[in-house]
C-alpha cells in the first residue's frame, strides 16, 4: 500500500472538511454546556447534541465524496499512482478518523454529564441509542457514495436515514420502557440491547461491504 499517498489523500479530505468540523465542534461544545446546566435547557441541549452529530454524519461524506465525483475531480484522484482500494482505505479512513473524534467527544461527554446529574442514569440507554444513530447515517452514507457513486442514491440515503429518526418515539410503546428512563440508574432491557446491537450490526456491516463491492469493481471513474 502507498501509504504516504493514502496519507496525503486523508490529508486532503480533512483539509476540505475543516470548515464542517470547525461548526460541528463549535456546535458541540455548546451544546455539552447547555446539557450540564440542566433543567429544561438540559433538554434542549441533549436535542441540539444530536443535531450537531447528525450534520456531522451528513456533510463529512459530501463534502470529501459526493461533492468529489460531482466536481469532476475524481478522474485527477485516480490518475495518481494509487490503487482503487487504496483510493477506498483514503475515503474511509479519512472520514472515519474525523467523524469518529467529534462524536466521540460529544456523546461521551453528553452520557457522562447526563451520569454525573444524579437520578437521570434511566436516561442513559436512549441516549446511547440516539448516539449511535448518526454514526449508523454515517456509515450508510459513507459506503452507498462510494460503491454506487451516484449523488440521487446518496440523497435517497439522507432523507431515508433522516426520515428514521422520526419513528424514535415507537421506543415508548415497548412495555416497559418509559418506566425504565425514570429509573436511577440505567436499565439495559433486551430490546434496548437488540436495538444497539442492531446498530452496531449495521456499522461494521456497511464498512466491511463497501470495501467487499470496491475490490469486486472492474471500473472506477
Amino acid at each position: 500500500m502507498n501509504r504516504a499517498l493514502v496519507g496525503r489523500l486523508i490529508l486532503k479530505d480533512w483539509y476540505l472538511s475543516r470548515l464542517t468540523l470547525a461548526l460541528v465542534a463549535a456546535g458541540g461544545s455548546v451544546s455539552i454546556g447547555v446539557v450540564y446546566v440542566g433543567g429544561s435547557l438540559g433538554f434542549i441541549g441533549l436535542l441540539t447534541s444530536l443535531m450537531t452529530t447528525i450534520f456531522l454524519s451528513i456533510l463529512l461524506p459530501t463534502t470529501t465524496i459526493v461533492n468529489e465525483r460531482k466536481n469532476h475531480n475524481l478522474a485527477f484522484v485516480m490518475s495518481l499512482p494509487i490503487s482503487p482500494m487504496e483510493y477506498t482505505a483514503a475515503k474511509v479512513l479519512g472520514n472515519l478518523s474525523a467523524f469518529l473524534v467529534l462524536w466521540a467527544i460529544i456523546a461521551i461527554s453528553v452520557i457522562v454529564t447526563i451520569a454525573r446529574a444524579g437520578p437521570f442514569g434511566g436516561v442513559i440507554p436512549l441516549a446511547t441509542m440516539a448516539a449511535l444513530s448518526p454514526f449508523v447515517t454515517f456509515c450508510l452514507l459513507t459506503a452507498v457514495s462510494i460503491v454506487v457513486e451516484s449523488e440521487m442514491w446518496a440523497m435517497i440515503t439522507m432523507g431515508a436515514s433522516n426520515c428514521a429518526y422520526s419513528f424514535w418515539f415507537l421506543l415508548f410503546r415497548i412495555p416497559g420502557f418509559s418506566e425504565n428512563m425514570k429509573s436511577p440508574v440505567p436499565i439495559w432491557s433486551r430490546p434496548v440491547l437488540l436495538i444497539l446491537a442492531g446498530q452496531i450490526t449495521v456499522i461494521v456491516a456497511a464498512l466491511v461491504l463497501t470495501f467487499y463491492l470496491q475490490s469486486r469493481k472492474r471500473d472506477f471513474v
